[in-house]
């Protein structure tokens, strides 16, 4: 069941009591959110302390909110995620099993928000700071994929995998004939493109068996709106942890850069993704994280996972349907020149 949200101060104050949080008033900013979680920016009265707080309104999203407690404690002081302050699966607002988090406020920018000034062409500060920024967040990911796991899946609330989903050429080839096939006979697909990808996977996919039983903590929905940019340092945080999955630094690789490339307009600026992209691979390996020498191609396949859920989603609007049909189309037209 959906819940839509409409904290009071009052309630508000009530959240943030048990963290010690004791304000007299508090000023409330609502940020991007989706129907399962809405997050808000508070700021305290009279102290003007902010924080982030996040309330899972869906009472499915139980388990997202038990891993991203368990990401934040694990990480614990390491930059590549804001400190929680505190958790609780019972709030003033919608009672018990209704989860929220508090968490310290990050002065920054989203790589999302900051994508103009990724795109500059000019040389200068603007090659700078693009450079900054792959090399943070390239340190963030390789921490984050120090985390290993026995096997690749879906975890569960304790940070186990719950259900094992291998990320293998088999798997990727059963699940396209699965979702293609039907999403075809629905007519949301159609029969050409789908007979192409089918074939496109069936000949390629082998190549995911190169990294066959390694297992890694993966953000789950890595994109410009989940890195943080911190204002004034050289230092990237990770966001929004609630889709975590076990799998290959790849899945993170590939869902980052297709949705730098969809913010992308025009060749010059999705040349300029792709060097960012680079740029982030390098400071990763730097940082001690591994790839194979396939990485790009590696991504882009891991990444049809994810394409293929979008399109197995229930109710996608012909706009979304759209763009994901120009994906798989792109993704086999670069293919040809990797």
């Amino acid at each position: 069941m959906t819940v839509h949200l409409s904290p009071s101060n009052l309630e508000i104050k009530e959240m943030l009591a048990p963290a010690g949080i004791l304000p007299e008033d508090v000023q409330l900013t609502t940020l991007p959110s989706d129907r399962h979680r809405h997050v808000y920016l508070v700021e305290t009265m009279p102290q003007k302390q902010k924080l982030i707080l996040k309330l899972f309104n869906d009472d499915q999203e139980i388990c997202g909110f038990e891993k991203e407690v368990r990401i934040h404690q694990l990480l614990t002081g390491n930059g590549a995620i804001p400190k929680l302050l505190y958790a609780s699966q019972e709030n003033p607002l919608l009672g018990s099993r209704s989860p929220y988090t508090v968490r310290t406020f990050i002065e920054g920018k989203t790589l999302q928000e900051s994508l103009p000034e990724l795109f500059q062409l000019d040389a200068g500060n603007h090659h700078e700071y693009r450079e900054k920024t792959a090399a943070a967040l390239g340190s963030a990911l390789a921490s984050l994929h120090r985390i290993g796991f026995n096997n690749q899946g879906y975890l569960d609330g304790e940070l186990k995998v719950g259900r094992v989903a291998p990320l293998s050429g088999k798997e990727l080839e059963n699940y396209a004939e699965a979702v293609l096939v039907a999403k075809a006979k629905e007519n949301a697909l159609g029969k050409d493109l789908a007979l192409r990808l089918l074939a496109f996977i069936e000949q390629e996919a082998d190549l995911l068996d190169a990294v066959k039983g390694f297992s890694c903590l993966c953000h789950g929905k890595l994109g410009p709106a989940a890195i943080l940019i911190q204002e004034g340092e050289n230092q990237v945080s990770l966001l929004d942890f609630d889709e975590a999955f076990a799998g290959t630094p790849y899945l993170d690789f590939g869902n980052l850069r297709r949705e730098l490339l969809e913010f992308a307009a025009g060749e010059a600026e999705e040349e300029t993704a792709k060097q960012f992209l680079q740029n982030t691979v390098a400071s990763y390996k730097k940082a001690g994280g591994k790839l194979d020498q396939d990485w790009y191609r590696l991504s882009i396949l891991s990444d049809l996972f994810n394409l293929l859920g979008k399109l197995d989603s229930r109710g996608n609007s012909e706009a979304e349907l759209t763009i994901i049909k120009l994906r798989f189309s792109e993704i086999m037209t670069e293919w040809l020149f990797l």
